[in-house]
């Protein structure tokens, strides 16, 4: 891809973060040269990879790689014959083989499958492990257990050094030489073991000068008593070099013959330490993994900047991060952005344009679920100020020369994204071959983003068929009667941003008379496209918030829905608890009165003629009873609308008692009753017809009195229940409160409570003054106060019925 983009999008700075979590030299190397792949199914690939990875570090497993260092340069010193390593180099290729071995062992790991496969490739070598541990020891040097040979060698020279320093330290106290030692201590020179003694009296003790002091007045002498015992010292340690050089060179050998085992384990070690790297990266700022298309489509979903996140998070802001939203490539293949200067248009370019170059090389975005990028050629970039001055290029011509060289070198589907496009120049002519370069990109196919200042490019955008306007919105804030604009960093689609250019000035302290001024210079049709993006962003703040008005609106319409749901699910229980236990009732008397006509009939074939007239009376009395209880069991009959009218007895069938219809309006579905000579007020769709009564006998009047014996109907109760005083509406929105407020009332007055308390809290006031507006018209309330201190004070309304 092209090189120029890497380098203006900061491609490489965030691959710079992703190696920091590498363990490996190699792996870092691999980070590094990072780049996006071509094909789809190869993308996917490398996103799996690191999903795998992610999942296998947050298990808490330890996956085993070192820290392996360059190898490389170590490689091409041992690839020649007969080249040899020494015992530092050959230790340091252990981190690399303890890697291949580690993570080998993920070759059949569920955790990571696709990993597995890559980790199934490595051959490992224990035995050249276990040879260079047997070598070599953690100070990197040869061991003597490295062979027999060494070994034997090695207790020789511990021997002979015994013997040597035994017999200088018996020179060191013979009291003829004292006045000769310049002091009391063995000294090792050029290999050789001597004894310190004056310069004046070198001569004095017979033996070999090895070495003189820096000061001049000391020599060291190799005594000749034990000049053989040093021959043969020296014997012993050239054959100990000897053998350590055949160790070392078999070693090196060993590792050359598998040499190229040893390369490609170096590299799936890199690889997969690349992968988990990334994956660390990807887990530090809570990427997800990127969906790959195939239709030149591009959606990102709060997307983030990497480097803009760090920025954050070095001072501690890191959740102020304003996340970027935006779609382009179904309907519209071209966005033209716009807005002020500093609103965020150079960091929204370089967010899209560094979130596809991530997601095409298989890492993460920073970016919610449902983010997908197209698979691209190739990704173009001209953002910033590219004039030269060793070229001779203005800004304008810096820019075109780029734009050309873009349009050159682009196919489909590839993405072109362009800072400021059509500035440094003349606005009218600028703008008009902003206008054709944009057309040239929808015609070939390519996905494009530019910003820009120019209007023309707004109108184009708007009047051209697959090109959409977006702006960086600007929150307008008003401070001591001045007006001020500040960026939200917030992408909006669909509309055209304005500069606010004279208003930021005017804030910025610039004086009203040039404002003024500038205002005259602009022309009519400059001032009216400003004034018309203006009022369109009014109105779509508008249209916002009326749409979540009626969303909140329609959510709790789905609230009182639900709890209506409840409430009907309640009332049917009810209703067939009631039904059951009146069922149970009627049986007992069924069968209550089927034992005694079997009983009077038992008594009929006995009794004389005389007595048969009163045992019949009897079984008559029996058979009404039974069709008593037929009647009272029978549905209620429900009464349409039409028939309800001022006069009509009726049954309240949330109050199951029975009442006189003194008004009705059927406009508001709702009717007024007397009951026990107090009126209420009750939904048409609680009324029914009044209860059928047995024969002889009948249903409470309107004022509730009974003319005959009870109804065996299981919906009769008496009205001197005891009723609560107190209905807590907190929390309530305004239309079921007055809802559970009006029943309550009901409820209240027939139960011939004289005083009720509502407590609604004080919250913002809106729900205090809707229940205090309804109770002042309510029929059933003859006054209303607030609540005094002991009562709950402004949080509750104390109405007299």
């Amino acid at each position: 891809m092209d090189t120029h983009t890497f380098r203006i999008l900061e491609f490489d700075k965030v691959l710079q973060m992703a190696s920091a979590f590498a363990a490996t030299a190699p792996g870092k190397a691999v980070i590094g040269k990072i780049r996006p792949l071509y094909r789809a199914e190869e993308i996917r690939q490398r996103i799996v990879l690191v999903a795998e990875c992610r999942t296998l570090l947050s298990s808490g497993r330890v996956i085993g790689i070192e820290n392996v260092g360059d190898n490389s340069p170590l490689f091409q010193k041992i690839r020649p014959a007969h080249a040899v390593l020494d015992p530092v180099e050959l230790r340091s290729l252990l981190p690399l083989l303890y890697s291949a071995s580690n993570l080998r062992k993920l070759r059949n790991d569920e955790l990571c499958p696709e990993v597995g496969v890559i980790a199934a490739k490595l051959t490992t070598h224990i035995h050249i492990i276990q040879s260079i541990e047997n070598s070599i020891d953690r100070e990197c040097k040869v061991r003597d257990e490295a062979s027999e040979k060494l070994l034997h060698v090695r207790k020789s020279i511990r021997h002979y050094e015994k013997k040597i320093k035994t017999a200088l330290e018996g020179i060191l106290q013979r009291k003829d030489l004292l006045p000769h030692l310049q002091d009391f201590y063995l000294a090792e020179r050029n290999h050789r073991w001597v004894i310190p003694v004056k310069i004046d009296s070198k001569g004095s003790v017979p033996g070999i000068i090895h070495d003189i002091s820096n000061t001049g007045e000391t020599v060291y002498v190799e005594p000749y008593s034990i000049q053989g015992l040093g021959n043969d010292l020296e014997s012993y340690r050239a054959e100990e070099k000897v053998e350590e050089y055949r160790i070392l060179r078999s070693l090196s050998s060993l590792i050359r013959e598998h040499l190229g085992e040893i390369e490609e384990d170096y590299s799936i070690v890199a690889e997969i330490d690349a992968l988990c790297a990334v994956a660390r990266f990807s887990d530090q700022m809570q990427m997800m993994p990127p969906e790959i298309n195939n239709d030149r489509y591009v959606k990102i979903i709060k997307g983030r900047h990497p480097l803009l996140w760090r920025t954050l998070k070095h001072n501690n802001r890191e959740r102020g991060i304003v996340p970027l939203d935006m779609e382009i490539g179904r309907d519209s293949s071209c966005m033209v952005i716009t807005g002020s200067n500093a609103g965020g248009k150079t960091v929204a370019l370089k967010t899209i344009g560094v979130l596809t170059l991530m997601a095409l090389s298989g890492m993460h975005a920073p970016a919610d679920s449902g983010s997908t990028f197209p698979v691209l050629n190739n990704i173009f970039a001209d953002i910033g100020d590219e004039q030269s001055i060793e070229q001779s290029l203005s800004t304008f011509s810096a820019h075109i020369t780029r734009i050309s060289e873009i349009l050159h070198q682009s196919s489909s589907p590839a993405m072109i994204i362009i800072d400021e496009l059509g500035t440094g120049t003349d606005p009218e002519q600028g703008g008009a071959l902003s206008c054709a370069i944009l057309r040239t990109m929808k015609h070939r196919g390519l996905l494009s983003v530019v910003s820009t200042h120019l209007g023309m490019l707004k109108a184009f955008a708007h009047a051209e068929a697959g090109m959409i306007n977006s702006a960086m919105e600007m929150a307008e804030v008003v401070e001591d009667g001045i007006t001020r604009y500040t960026p939200t960093y917030k992408l909006i689609m669909g509309e055209p941003g304005t500069s606010h250019t004279l208003e930021i000035a005017e804030s910025l302290g610039l004086q009203e008379d040039i404002i003024r001024e500038a205002r005259n210079f602009l022309t009519r049709e400059e001032a009216t496209i400003e004034v018309l993006i203006s009022e369109l962003q009014q109105k779509t703040k508008a249209a916002d918030m009326r749409l979540k008005e009626i969303d909140d609106r329609m959510r709790e319409i789905d609230g009182i829905r639900s709890e209506l749901e409840g409430e009907r699910s309640t009332m049917e229980l009810v209703k067939k608890n009631t039904l059951s236990e009146a069922l149970g009732e009627a049986e007992e008397i069924v069968r209550k009165a089927k034992r005694e006509t079997e009983e009077i009939v038992r008594r009929m074939k006995k009794s004389p003629p005389s007595e048969k007239g009163k045992l019949l009376r009897d079984l008559g009395r029996i058979q009404s009873e039974i069709q008593d209880v037929k009647k009272s069991m029978a549905p209620e009959a429900m009464v349409p609308l039409d028939d309800i009218d001022e006069g009509s007895r009726v049954f309240i069938k949330t109050l199951k008692t029975h009442g006189m219809v003194s008004s009705v309006n059927k406009k508001a579905g709702k009717c007024t009753i007397v009951v026990d000579g107090k009126e209420i007020m009750v939904p048409l769709s609680r009324v029914c017809a009044p209860l059928t009564a047995p024969e002889g006998r009948d249903v409470p009047d309107a004022q509730g009195k009974e003319r005959g014996k009870p109804s065996l109907h299981p919906s009769f109760v008496s009205l001197d229940a005891v009723h609560p005083s107190e209905l807590n509406v907190v929390g309530q929105r305004v239309d079921p409160a007055l809802s559970l407020t009006e029943r309550f009332l009901n409820d209240a007055a027939l139960s011939g409570v004289k005083q009720v308390r509502i407590i609604h809290g004080i919250g913002t006031g809106t729900l205090s003054r809707a229940i205090r507006d309804y109770l002042k018209d309510h029929p059933l309330v003859t006054a209303l106060r607030k609540g005094n201190e002991d009562e709950g004070g402004e949080a509750v309304t104390i109405a007299e019925l």
